[in-house]
């Protein structure tokens, strides 16, 4: 429903706001590619209901549309908290501009949430000159993603920046509130914190899938349903349901995989945040290069890369093909991942 075309999200919390990628830089694709592939764009009309007895959505201005086919891509929302109905939530275009102009213009910025739009936003503040407060809930940054050592470690970087990083700590005031998302569903197909798809996009409708952060999809690597809130595997996954709608059947097999930009530290996961029992360092821990594997029982379910991405690389290769790969393997820098594919 918004009326800008199909943008580059991430750069909403990265370069954007440190004045890299203007504005007419953040579009998908140039508006005579739509029309050379026939798209129609129906910018800033949203749908109130799918019309699954007649395929036929209904649109809030009372317009319909035919389908045949139908994909939802709805994306996230912000988590939203009573009581903070002024603050800026980043989550789409309009709020970037809003929370630029406040960062141009210097001053203090206090931002609530210290997960990865919290903590971007900060070091793009920081560097930008402002005065910057971080309230998080939890003991560390991202505990529930890097475990709290590689947690403390990105706390510790930011307070050598300047951010005042308050954790265990809460506000009643914030310019910024980035506590999360969720999913944007509608009513029809099958839900659980988001919609539920198979490994190609599949609802429980007939004719009707599902892509991107919306979608609770099956991962064969995983055994489980897992939701993941990241663009890299939004686009990917939606390439994957693009292909199963037009009459070639594709699994969404590839491992998850995102990356942040934090002052001078260039953060690559992969994989999915689900529990771990142990963990194994590869290099210096604290000095980048170096990177931290996640296990499970033994089995490798994800990793954490500073300013490493050639392991990253080369782990999500294994993870992919599901070669085995010892703990020794991992936490040896001698040893080429790349052997583990063979």
């Amino acid at each position: 429903m918004e009326p800008e075309r199909p943008y580059e999200r991430p750069y909403l919390s990265k370069e954007f706001l440190l004045g890299k990628v203007a504005r007419d830089g953040l579009p998908l694709r140039p508006k005579v590619q739509y029309e050379q592939l026939a798209i129609d764009l129906e910018l800033g009309r949203k749908v109130v209901d799918l019309g699954l007895e007649d395929r036929r959505v209904l649109l809030e201005d009372g317009g319909t549309i035919g389908w045949d086919i139908l994909c939802l891509a709805t994306g996230s929302d912000s988590r939203r908290l009573p009581g903070f109905e002024d603050a800026l939530y980043l989550r789409d275009l309009e709020q970037a501009v809003l929370l630029k102009e406040r960062i141009d213009e210097g001053g203090s910025l206090d931002i609530l949430g210290a997960g990865f739009i919290g903590c971007e936003v900060a070091a793009a503040a920081a560097q930008k000159g402002c005065k910057v407060r971080v309230f998080e809930a939890l003991a560390q940054p991202l505990v529930r993603v890097l475990g709290p050592e590689l947690g403390a470690y990105l706390a510790g970087v930011h307070r050598e920046h300047g951010v005042d990083m308050r954790l265990d700590a809460t506000t009643s005031t914030a310019d910024l509130v980035a506590v999360g998302s969720v999913p944007r569903t509608m009513d029809g197909p099958e839900l659980d914190n988001g919609i539920v798809v198979d490994e190609s996009g599949r609802t429980s409708i007939p004719g009707v899938f599902a892509a991107g952060d919306v979608t609770r999809f099956f991962h064969s690597l995983y055994q489980a349903r897992i939701r993941v809130e990241h663009f890299q595997t939004s686009e990917r996954q939606g390439f994957a349901v693009g292909r199963t709608m037009a009459g070639a059947p594709t699994a969404y097999t590839e491992v998850p995989w995102f990356w942040s930009d934090q002052y001078d530290l260039n953060i690559q996961y992969v994989g999915v945040a689900l529990a771990w029992d142990s963990t194994v360092i590869r290099g210096d821990f604290g000095k980048p290069p170096f990177t931290v594997f996640y296990l499970a029982g033994g089995a490798l379910i994800a990793a954490t890369g500073i300013n490493d991405h050639h392991t990253i690389a080369r782990v999500r290769r294994v993870m992919e093909a599901r070669k085995p790969v010892t703990t020794q393997q991992l936490e040896d820098p001698t040893f080429d991942l790349r052997r583990a594919l063979a």
